[in-house]
């Protein structure tokens, strides 16, 4: 199964306080386009600590029938930002990065796109925090990851997330919100959802690769 252990350092972050800060507010106040700004810091290294989705799910149950135009906006900003962090790491290489997170980190990170490739930069965009999506958008700059096919596993990934989300959010409105808000309740979903995935991608990358492999000769 998978290695989910670079999970730990940051999974206290998501039981801090979520309470919206002044300029979340703003945000809020600026509806979809407040959200594009958000999003390219989401997909920093900058922690926002999920406001990102708070703020989505939010404006979509407050006006359902733009649940779309919401998750469209999310999904620009994510990908703007998601770009942004791979030039980083591009530029940067692997020793700036083994800096910021260790080299343990680096190497489980690094060791996951290389055995996952397309399969680990969707996880990790798809999957909600506390995962750290920013070391890999950062890593697979580092390591000369295909851009066209980065790029495309970024949109994917976070079009679906925040088309479910802003679905789910619509549908159920101020009930879902007031789930989403409370620490321990995101965390359970987050850990749920990202060993989900990280299981789904493993199996299906474990079976591709068996039907990859040559048959054995027949004597």
């Amino acid at each position: 199964m998978p290695n989910l252990s670079f999970l730990k350092p940051v999974l206290a972050e998501v039981l801090q306080a979520r309470h919206p800060s002044r300029s979340l507010t703003l945000l809020q106040h600026l509806g979809g386009i407040g959200l594009v700004p958000l999003a390219i810091l989401d997909s920093s290294i900058i922690p926002t600590f999920g406001s990102l989705d708070l703020l989505t799910a939010w404006l979509a149950a407050g006006t359902p029938h733009l649940w779309w135009y919401y998750a469209l906006m999310s999904t620009v900003g994510a990908v703007i930002g998601a770009f942004l962090t791979y030039r980083l790491g591009k530029k940067m290489g692997t020793d700036w990065i083994e800096k910021k997170i260790g080299a343990k980190r680096l190497k489980q990170v690094g060791g996951a796109i290389e055995q996952w490739h397309f399969g680990a930069i969707f996880v990790s965009t798809i999957a909600p925090p506390p995962f750290p999506t920013a070391w890999f958008l950062l890593v697979a700059g580092a390591f000369n990851f295909s851009r066209n096919r980065f790029l495309s596993a970024v949109l994917l990934g976070r079009s679906s997330r925040y088309t479910l989300l802003t679905l789910v959010a619509a549908h159920y409105g101020r009930h879902f919100l007031r789930y989403l808000r409370h620490p321990l309740h995101y965390l359970l979903i987050s850990i749920i959802i990202t060993a989900s995935l990280a299981a789904g991608v493993y199996l299906f990358t474990g079976k591709r690769r068996a039907s990859l492999q040559p048959a054995p000769a027949s004597r």
